[in-house]
């Protein structure tokens, strides 16, 4: 069985910082902290906040549903999220993809969950 496509759209920590290749390479080796937290400590507590919330519901859900599950997190300053937003008009974040055919936008963890368990089942929504 083919895993359910879920696609996030949400902004995306971004710092000044090393290559990231040299960020991952540093933090596995123990020599700093997470590139991801230290780019975060730049912006404001509430921005902190919602990447920390988001960043738990996606490792929840990962941990939850493991390969019947195919996560990605897009930025919408990137390229794609820049396509992707367009394409589902998005206008709020976080805003979640689900198999490309339900949208579900900010913090409707039950919205998520419902649209989540439609998909697994097979079912067109």
């Amino acid at each position: 069985m083919k895993p359910v496509h879920l696609e996030v759209i949400a902004p995306m920590p971004q710092g000044p910082d090393l290559c990231s290749s040299c960020e991952l390479i540093l933090s596995e080796a123990g020599m700093g902290r997470d590139p991801a937290e230290r780019a975060l400590a730049e912006y404001p507590p509430e921005w902190q906040a919602d990447v920390r919330r988001l960043r738990e519901w996606v490792y929840d859900l990962a941990g939850r549903y493991g390969e019947r599950l195919l996560i990605q997190v897009i930025d919408p300053q990137s390229p794609a999220g820049l396509l992707k937003s367009l394409r589902y008009r998005v206008r709020r974040y976080p805003t979640f993809i689900v198999a490309g055919k339900k949208k579900v936008v900010g913090w409707e963890r039950e919205q998520l969950e419902m649209a989540l368990a439609s998909a697994l089942a097979g079912e067109d929504g």
